[in-house]
């Protein structure tokens, strides 16, 4: 096998080991002579030594803990970087690739796709096109340990495996009835959440089979923002806007730039303020009284930025209230209301139930089962879709010499034509648009729709699993055959979603829709059509008392339903033994084979399927593509473990673990995983071990298949056709070649009108910014190919030598990890596709054939509005651009004595991160993200922190122990600060501290309670991102900024829980 001679060549290095976070399991040990399975390998050993960095934590963790969600346990460890939380309670949009509600890890922070989630050694079943595991679906009750491989297996478990294995290892041949229950709350008494579990089993036949079934139930309620005093701060802090709405709730008219000068009709409005000419895309507001205020960066008298006309101004002797809460006015004078609404952890019912069995049918065949099922409902919140930009909605004014239609039997024409006036509007908006250069012209009205966006999501999942195992008479040689086969579906409901059309229609009717009936299929008399009334209007300016009818809501409705669709199989046979025994020992050896196939669908509402609902969309969601994709892989794997030298001075055993895989992928073709790993003990207190591992990891359905899906980003080098771009790659007339950049966008314009309305006084003059929101499309791309990885481990295990009472029991662990990745498959950004096609480093033809360069691959990829010349939207695909490299140290010391009365156990985890490598693009040299909060290129996390802590003692006296659990993460610098020539004045995050206590106590032998208290000090989430030298935001605009950090901080607060467990 190519594999195996390929690793044959290579030296022996030694591996890094983790012992156990928590205890070992102490029916792991019972029978030394048992040979057993440890993850990492497929060859059956008389010991408990991984070749490969491992940390195993028991279900102590879990169940010490105010939450039974695995991922926040999880995430306490150095190893993982949080991904997918149930902090995520703003995630409201379902896709093919974003299962809102779900819960993943990802090992290294290098991504949640690039490590495997196994269960008892098996693949599980990924929720979504990304191939990830929701592990929230795993039935947390009948867990015995996790065991976590961290530096690399894809030569064992399967090519994807880049970062290592998360295997959930369940309990199994369990005999009696086991009972748990636990319930815990937040110190605010929200986040009720609680567990009920159980597992029963017995032998039968004299031993020969045995059956267990478990079941869990899981409760947990939602946490609000608004109830934590550190958001409430974070609310009410003038430096910042963090925690604020997207838009503002009160409604308002927007003056476009396709109209006039609007200058003298708001200086009317505000008398006491001076407005520069150029006003359009200026917002005026009504309040709730009626009058009307502006909310932005204007001049005053004197024309000096930044004077007291940048606050919230309402000059007509009536305010809304300012509390300073929900709603506040910036240091830069801007006015932002708060989303007070939003949840801190998003509320779940979560129902488990797994059966298994084994019987044996003779001395040497068994034949096993399992069956599991698993339903997980959630719900996430955010604030309502707003009316404005492509979600907006254009009026149009009554002219005097038409007079008022509402008698004309014919005005619900198609176009729906609008009949406005004073009365509706009120004077104060009204004499705005009249002073316009054309008063009847329409105009855009902007407001938040009256409900939140929410979406419910349901995720039903199960898997069969069914085979025979057994031994090979007269030898050692186990074999298992087995067929594993697993379905997901996941149901997303979305409301507070209404119709844009139907919103459009109502609006545009006379009075905005009061009185408004309409059937559909007018042409056939309404055949099969619905008619749809609004009895009150939808007059957003002047919201009639007791609020809109419900048949104005009703008519505008557009709760929306999805559907994904997960379909696993895999058939696998495995067999490992003794080949021969050699002078050091055994030469042993596992081989294997195995089939997948994968099958996705997702299925989108026809509201917001790309290619389908051109005449009507949601407002407030991005329309996506329905998705499928397929593969199948066929694999064939080796593995030797081979005794070198024995019991020899210096050497007490030196062996070597190779292992190669071949993965037959029918969507890439080949690829070829391989292993060279060495152990050396030198004493029993003294080991060295060390290795190699390539993988390949071959893109998932979404990377290759993804249909055109619309998203929500940022665009951080601005529109590079812009003369005044200062970027090195725009039209800047400064730039080497920004003349050729400049002929590039000509011709990449559909059309003179375009280019004439863009360059001739547009912002192709004038636009600086290099910041901007973007709305970009995204879609699979078919000819991507494996990336690749190789990692290097090497390590020391010291187990202690002495034998005094403070020392025997002392042991620790010095591993070093270096993962590098190339041709890694990522998604581009805005930037990226930019860059790519204006940059003439990247795109050559830029500078000798502007024309040509238009019609590359990336130019093309860019839209330009065919009236204004502007950048629209930006297609995004999957590139295997990339490339990067994490290097780093993992530590772990163990130590226990008899300490007075009990016993005193230290267990301290410790990694230290040495470089974090990235590169977004071939050509471009790696950046070093060590402790900073970057990067989130190529598919990766980040937060790398310079290093990371957990430490757990525990003191046990009799049939009572205490615990200590203290996680520690260092100051962090911002994900920019590498990239800043001069660093950046951006703060990343402070030191942080967080401390857990937890109990047990067994009444009996059989009954034991647990207590704890999560965030023990109630420690408040730091600030991150905010800038201390933005100190006269009055005079720049510039704030401090900043918001409160999330993911690897606590910002639930103090939480107390308690439990009992009862076996029978």
């Amino acid at each position: 096998m190519k594999a195996l001679m390929l690793a044959g060549g290579a030296s022996v290095i030694a591996l890094s080991f983790s012992a156990p976070a928590y205890a070992q399991d102490d029916g792991a040990n019972e029978d030394s002579d048992a040979p057993i399975i440890v993850t990492g390998s497929r060859i059956q050993r008389k010991d408990f030594e991984s070749n490969s960095p491992t940390v195993t934590v028991d279900e102590g963790l879990i169940q010490n803990s105010s939450t039974a969600a695995l991922e926040t346990n999880l995430n306490k460890l150095p190893q993982f970087t949080p991904a997918q939380t149930p902090s995520l309670g703003a995630d409201i949009q379902p896709t093919a690739t974003n299962t809102p509600g779900a819960a993943t890890v990802s090992l290294r922070g290098i991504g949640a796709n690039r490590n495997l989630v196994l269960l008892d050694g098996r693949r599980g079943t990924p929720g979504n096109a990304s191939g990830v595991i929701d592990i929230s679906t795993i039935p947390s009750a009948a867990i015995q340990r996790v065991e976590v491989i961290s530096g690399g297996a894809s030569a064992t478990y399967g090519a994807d495996a880049v970062a290592g294995v998360t295997n959930f290892v369940l309990k199994k041949d369990f005999q009696g009835l086991e009972l748990d229950g636990q319930m815990g709350i937040t110190e605010h008494g929200d986040g009720f959440e609680y567990q009920i579990s159980g597992i029963m089993g017995a032998d039968f036949d004299d031993g020969r089979g045995n059956v267990s079934i478990a079941m869990s139930m899981n409760d947990r309620q939602a946490s609000l923002r608004s109830s934590r005093k550190w958001y409430k701060d974070l609310y009410a802090d003038k430096s910042t806007t963090g925690g604020s709405q997207f838009f503002i709730n009160n409604p308002g008219i927007l003056l476009d730039g396709t109209n006039g000068n609007y200058a003298s009709g708001l200086e009317s409005l505000f008398p006491n303020a001076h407005f520069s000419p150029n006003v359009q895309g200026t917002t005026v507001y009504l309040d709730s009284k009626g009058n009307p205020f502006v909310n932005g960066s204007f001049f005053d008298l004197n024309g000096i930025y930044g004077a007291p006309f940048t606050r919230y101004i309402n000059y007509f002797g009536n305010t809304d209230p300012i509390d300073g809460y929900n709603t506040k006015v910036t240091d830069a004078g801007t006015m932002v209301q708060n989303n007070t609404d939003l949840m801190l952890v998003l509320p779940l019912t979560r129902y488990n139930f797994l059966a298994r069995g084994n019987y044996e049918i003779n001395d040497w065949i068994s034949v096993f089962g399992q069956a599991m099922f698993s339903h997980v409902h959630t719900e996430t919140r955010n604030e309502p879709g707003p009316i404005t930009g492509g979600w907006g909605v254009a009026l149009d004014i009554v002219r005097p010499q038409e007079g008022i239609l509402d008698t004309d039997p014919d005005y619900f024409a198609p176009d729906m034509r609008q009949v406005l006036n004073e009365s509706d509007l009120g004077s104060n908006l009204w004499n705005l648009l009249m002073s316009r250069d054309d008063p009847y012209a329409p105009f855009n009205i902007t407001t938040l729709l009256p409900d939140d966006r929410e979406t419910f999501t349901d995720v039903i999942t199960y898997n069969l699993v069914a085979g025979l195992e057994g031994y090979i008479p007269g030898t050692d040689w186990t074999w298992d055959l087995s067929v594993n086969h697993g379905v997901s579906q996941t149901h997303a409901k979305q409301t507070g979603i209404y119709s844009l059309e139907r919103l459009r229609a109502v609006l545009r009717a006379p009075h905005f829709g009061e009185g408004f009936s309409s059937t559909g299929n007018s042409a056939f008399g309404g055949f099969g059509a619905s008619t749809g009334t609004c009895t009150s209007g939808l007059n957003f300016f002047n919201v009639p008392a007791g609020g809109y009818s419900e048949d104005c809501l009703e008519a505008i409705r557009a709760d929306l339903k999805n559907r994904t669709y997960t379909r696993q199989t895999i058939v696998e046979a495995n067999l490992q033994g003794k080949v021969v025994t050699l002078p050091a020992g055994d030469l042993r050896a596992a081989i294997g084979a195995s089939y997948r196939e994968l099958d996705f669908e997702f299925t989108n509402d026809t509201l917001t399927t790309q290619g389908r609902s051109f005449n009507d969309q949601a407002l407030g969601i991005y329309p996506s593509g329905n998705s499928a994709g397929y593969f199948d892989v066929k694999e064939a794997y080796g593995e030797l473990l081979v005794p070198v030298l024995a019991d020899i001075p210096g050497i007490k055993s030196l062996s070597l673990e190779l292992g190669g895989r071949i993965s037959d992928y029918s969507t890439t073709g080949t690829s070829y995983t391989y292993k060279l790993l060495g152990d050396w003990e030198v004493t029993d207190w003294l080991r060295f071990r060390g290795g190699y591992n390539r993988a390949e990891r071959a893109p998932n359905i979404a990377e290759l298949y993804l249909a055109k899906q619309q998203t929500f980003g940022v665009n951080t080098m601005g529109d590079l056709c812009s003369r005044a771009n200062p970027m090195p790659y725009s039209a800047n007339p400064d730039n080497a070649n920004g003349e050729s950049v400049y002929q590039t966008c000509l011709a990449m314009m559909p059309n003179n009108q375009a280019s004439q309305a863009y360059y001739n006084g547009g912002p192709g003059q004038t636009d600086n910014s290099t910041f901007g929101f973007a709305w970009p499309s995204a879609v699979g791309n078919a000819a991507l190919t494996p990336e690749k990885a190789d990692t290097w481990t090497a390590g020391i295990v010291l187990s202690s030598p002495f034998e005094s009472p403070l020392l025997s029991r002392l042991r620790l662990t010095v591993d070093y990890y270096n993962i590098a990745v190339n041709d890694a498959i990522g998604q581009q950004s805005v930037g990226i596709v930019l860059r790519t096609c204006f940059d003439p480093a990247l795109n050559p033809l830029v500078a000798t054939d502007p024309a040509a360069a238009a019609q590359s691959a990336a130019c093309k990829a860019i839209t330009r509005n065919a009236v204004t010349g502007g950048l629209d939207n930006v297609n995004l695909t999957y590139k295997n651009n990339g490339r990067f490299k994490v290097e780093g140290i993992d530590a772990q010391l163990d130590w226990g004595a008899d300490v007075g009365p009990g016993t005193l156990s230290v267990n301290s985890q410790f990694t230290y991160l040495l470089h974090f490598l990235s590169a977004e693009l071939p050509t471009d040299p790696t950046v070093d993200y060590a402790g900073t909060q970057g990067p989130t290129a190529n598919g990766v996390n980040g937060g790398n922190y310079r290093w990371r802590l957990f430490t757990s003692v525990n003191y046990s006296i009799g049939d009572f122990m205490l615990g200590l659990q203290w996680q520690h993460l260092p100051s962090i610098e911002d994900a920019s600060e590498p990239q800043a020539p001069n660093g950046t004045a951006t703060i990343g995050a402070p030191a942080y501290d967080i401390f857990y206590l937890n109990g047990s106590y067994a009444l009996t032998d059989n009954v034991n309670i647990r207590f704890g208290v999560d965030n023990l000090f109630n420690k408040a989430p730091p600030l991150t991102g905010y800038n201390p030298t933005n100190t006269n935001p009055a005079a720049t605009g510039n704030l401090i900024g900043g918001n409160l950090g999330t993911g690897f901080y606590d910002d639930n607060g103090r939480r107390f829980y308690l439990g009992a467990n009862v076996k029978f």
